[in-house]
């Protein structure tokens, strides 16, 4: 597509979506696909039924994906599970969504509307995240069905954020007001409270403003809305190693104090009882000598003649505030208060002169010969100094024109300024990552609804994240992704790489560069596995953005950090290998210890209650996906496969509901657990939107010069390569038909390279037919097969790969095995909690088919020691394993049982299991001579004496094993 220029962009963003006469909750099911015009013919090729914009293709990739609209599912599992989703989407209620967006702001909302729930509640520092999740499967939904409820619903989503921004805007354009003080204004400091709900308001003085002072007096009127732990009033100093400070509430109690070595050197001064909240109180802090006195409403309360320190102890003081702690402020909060009659005297105040400044404005001494604040201002940014000596100060706050107007989101800015201070969570809860999900869900509402005005307001939250950031040191943007949860930014470079791509606006790469998180980068770029005990999906989606940078970047043109602009994709191809197959269990989910990211190879010994995150394969199959683009490599698809078929088509729940989307958050793999459905709010709840959504994206890829078409997926579709003027389409009953059965029938001729993926877990052959004669390949499990001919309308190839049950062995714990039946994983139905005991070995056959050793019992299931194995994809809520111990005591084969124990080797395989790994045999020959080969190594290790090894080999040449 041809590249706009960020101005162009922004003004077309200014002609916004209508909002639709109608938004009922009417299900598409069955409906037939609307053709949706495109919004600019221009620059847009309408393919199938519906215009989609996309992204430049990198220079990088080799092989690029097909829009959406260009692959239709035909009926499956996985038209069933999108389906449902479809159903959620079309009818939950979507003022719901966009509750807590106008209720930020201050818009009315319709009658009727409530908060979601979950983590989208008003007090929820998560809040908004979701619905950047619902805009971008509203969006995905279009692309993929050409219906216009789901258009109607992205336009209504996109016109209201944009109601919201512009109210952001018009309240960041007004000066900053004063309320009444206690004898004249005030200053209203909103704080930030648990909810983040106000705007860390503050004031910064000038520096040196209380430089050389030995003695003084520091006296102010405040009024707390709220009191919270350690928060000051004032803090003057150059970091919160050397400061003097006046705390409101420490202990419950306000607090005196100054150091020039931390905490260790701290000397304070306390008050006897906690101050009021919705009342004025007079505090002064009086300082000569070595006696400091702390004043409450004009009483002395306590006095400290032991302060040996002063302002002047302190030398320059460089950060002196009114409202906030020095930095890093950590867990701390800002003011929640008014603040009035701010005034500093270079003298201790008698007794009396302290009393009567709760009298009157002036009281007997008239104002701070230091400063003043009297706050008389009508109104502005500007603190005017009364004391004669010009030292104003200025009113941190979202006014005065202090906010971005591109600014966008479901609370105020608050998150974001106490994550500059280095919070922690959870008196923050990762506000980069709820921004990410609002953008990703803009970006894609252009992408595949062609919305302008959505491109707008995408860009104005990107111009807003670029005033903040490229600002700060690159010490502060690497202490902060530092931080566990509240650092969390999800795919933010992705997003602002994008941008970058669809405007040529290149300021926004440099945007994305400042959230590379350098101690991760670093030590996946030099290939060093670092990752155990880190968050997992804080960190996988910063690895897909790393590939986004990259693709933005050329040998003429480089990154300003971390050049040369090869190591971010060093960075995603090494991070990529650390977690497959090292950390991934049978179904692709992760292994480690809830959402942390457990050792390297350690899988059996992770399972517990809470694994496997859903929407980290949500993000790992976007790594994998665009991995394959940059290299071709057959490893990412088959990843792919496995998570797909598994995780994902296990995380929806098999019925259907206008109000809950039944998806999961976990998916434990621990003995007798279930799957738990619901996550209206969660991340989880919304990942599984999109996940449910876009199916069809990865079906089919091409080479950039649309000479090779890559089938990577075996699900019934059809797939309009207009480029080349053909279709393909897909019939299958795969993955619930265990013959493994494909055809594929051409529409449209041409000469190009068809490549099939031949998937891993093939054991019983990988056979083609092309018009109905076989074809000589080599079909290696885990590559794809090549087919370069002329083709015709009307060719059809018939692919079977057979499916066959095998036993999976967790790394660390060769004994502890999961079942998968071709690319399905299988689950054993029981509610018992610990580990259930499994044999085979007796029971297998020369194929090494597991499933020879159950019994059938209806499609895709089986039944084994009286227990039922069925497709991880049956999604209720009847209790499961996915592993098992497997314990096979002696050397069986088939009937013949030799009583001799199956030893097992230092890596804990045994005798079986190392002759069974060659299976399938193509006969009984060729078992014997495995079994002789196996004795001879395990006699040579001391594990077997002769004349077991004699016992072993006759039973093995009298076994009577079928194919």
């Amino acid at each position: 597509m041809e590249k706009i220029s960020r101005r162009d962009a922004l003004r077309l963003g200014m002609a916004g979506a209508a909002v639709p006469a109608a938004l009922s909750a009417t299900s598409m099911l069955g409906a037939t696909p609307a053709v949706a015009a495109p919004r600019d013919a221009g620059s847009d090729e309408l393919v199938g039924t519906v215009a989609q914009r996309s992204i430049p293709i990198p220079a990088g990739w080799s092989v690029k994906p097909f829009d959406n609209n260009q692959v239709a599912l035909h009926p499956s599992l996985f038209t069933d599970n999108r389906d449902r989703i479809h159903q959620f989407l079309l009818n939950y209620p979507i003022d719901n969504m966009l509750y807590l967006f106008r209720l930020a702001v201050g818009l009315p909302n319709p009658p009727g509307s409530s908060q979601p729930g979950g983590w989208e509640t008003s007090d929820g520092n998560l809040r908004g995240h979701y619905a950047g999740h619902f805009l971008s499967a509203l969006a995905l939904g279009y692309a993929g069905s050409g219906n216009t409820a789901f258009l109607d619903r992205a336009n209504y989503f996109v016109t209201t954020l944009a109601q919201c921004r512009d109210a952001w805007a018009a309240a960041a354009a007004q000066p900053t007001p004063r309320v009444a003080g206690k004898f004249g204004s005030a200053v209203n400091l909103t704080g930030c409270g648990k909810a983040n709900t106000g705007n860390s308001e503050h004031l910064q003085l000038p520096a040196g403003v209380v430089d050389g002072l030995t003695d003084f007096t520091v006296a102010v009127w405040v009024n707390p809305t709220a009191l919270t732990n350690n928060t000051a009033i004032f803090d003057f100093g150059t970091s919160n190693t050397s400061h003097m400070y006046l705390q409101a509430n420490s202990s419950n109690h306000p607090v005196f104090g100054i150091t020039t070595n931390g905490t260790g050197g701290l000397q304070t001064i306390a008050g006897t009882a906690q101050l009021p909240t919705g009342t004025w109180t007079h505090l002064a802090v009086t300082h000569a000598g070595n006696t400091t006195t702390l004043y409450v409403d004009g009483v002395a309360v306590n006095t400290n003649t032991g302060m040996t320190l002063s302002p002047a102890s302190l030398g320059a003081t460089t950060l002196n505030y009114i409202g906030r702690n020095q930095y890093p402020m950590g867990s701390v909060e800002f003011l929640n208060a008014k603040v009035s009659d701010f005034r500093v005297y270079d003298h201790a105040l008698a007794a009396d002169e302290v009393q009567s400044l709760t009298t009157s404005e002036g009281g007997s001494t008239g104002g701070g010969n230091v400063v003043w604040y009297r706050f008389a201002e009508t109104n502005g940014p500007t603190a005017t100094d009364s004391s004669g000596n010009g030292r104003d100060a200025h009113i941190f706050a979202p006014t005065d024109g202090q906010r971005h107007p591109g600014f966008l989101a479901a609370y105020p800015e608050t998150q974001y300024i106490r994550l500059e201070q280095l919070s922690t969570y959870s008196p923050i809860w990762a506000p980069w990552y709820t921004c990410h999900m609002i953008m990703r869900g803009l970006l894609d509402a252009y992408l595949y609804t062609g919305n302008q005005q959505a491109l707008s307001l995408v860009t104005g939250m990107a111009d807003w994240a670029q005033s903040r950031l490229t600002k700060l040191p690159r010490t502060t943007l690497d202490s902060m992704w530092k931080i566990y949860i509240a650092g969390e930014y999800n795919a933010m470079p992705e997003v602002l790489a994008e941008l970058a791509a669809v405007t040529g606006n290149t300021g926004y790469l440099e945007t994305a560069e400042c959230f590379v998180n350098t101690y991760l980068f670093d030590a996946a770029v030099a290939n060093q596995d670092t990752i155990n005990g880190e968050h997992a999906n804080q960190h996988i989606p910063q690895y897909r953005s790393y590939l986004t940078i990259y693709d933005n970047f050329s040998d003429s043109v480089q990154p300003t950090y971390r050049a040369p602009a090869e190591q971010y994709l060093t960075a995603a191809k090494n991070f990529w290998d650390m977690v497959v197959p090292h950390r991934i269990y049978v179904d692709g989910g992760m292994a480690g210890s809830g959402e942390i990211f457990g050792a390297r190879d350690v899988i059996a010994s992770t399972i517990q209650t809470s694994n496997a995150e859903t929407c980290c394969e949500y993000n790992m199959l976007k790594l994998s996906r665009n991995l394959f683009f940059h290299t071709a490599d057959p490893k990412y698809m088959q990843y792919y496969e496995r998570t797909l078929f598994g995780q994902i088509l296990a995380s929806r729940r098999n019925t259907s509901s206008n109000t809950n989307p039944n998806l999961t958050y976990f998916i434990p793999v621990n003995p007798g657990t279930t799957r738990g459905y619901g996550n209206l709010g969660t991340c989880c709840g919304g990942t599984g939107l999109e996940s449910h959504e876009k199916f069809q994206d990865s079906i089919y890829f091409a080479s950039v010069d649309d000479t090779e078409l890559y089938v990577n997926l075996y699900i019934p579709s059809t797939l309009n390569w207009a480029a080349r003027g053909i279709s393909l389409d897909q019939a299958t009953n795969f993955p619930t038909d265990p013959t493994g059965e494909t055809t594929l029938t051409v529409t449209g001729s041409g000469q190009f390279t068809l490549k099939l993926r031949v998937p891993y877990w093939v054991q019983k052959g990988f056979t083609v037919q092309i018009n109905g004669r076989t074809q000589s390949l080599d079909a290696e499990a885990g590559t794809y097969v090549s087919i370069t001919r002329t083709w015709r309308s009307g060719d059809t190839i018939d692919i079977s790969m057979p499916f066959t049950m095998r036993a999976e062995r967790a790394l660390d714990q060769p004994q502890t095995q999961a079942l998968a039946y071709g690319p399905v994983p299988m689950v054993t139905l029981s509610t018992q909690k610990t580990y259930l005991e499994r044999s085979f070995y007796a029971g297998l056959q020369l194929n090494g088919d597991v499933s020879r050793a159950m019994t059938p019992a209806g499609p895709m299931t089986f039944t084994a020691n009286g227990l039922t194995v069925r497709p991880f994809y049956i999604d209720d809520t009847t209790a499961y394993h996915v592993y098992f111990h497997r314990v096979e005591p002696t050397i069986v084969f088939g009937t013949n049982d030799t009583g001799i124990p199956n030893v097992a080797r230092e890596d804990g395989l045994t005798f079986l299991d190392v002759v069974w790994s060659s299976a399938p045999f193509k006969n009984h020959g060729q078992l014997v001579s495995t079994v002789e080969a196996a004795t001879d190594a395990f006699a040579h290790a001391g594990l077997l004496t002769s004349s077991q090894i004699t016992a072993i080999m006759q039973a093995a040449a009298h076994a009577h094993l079928l194919p």
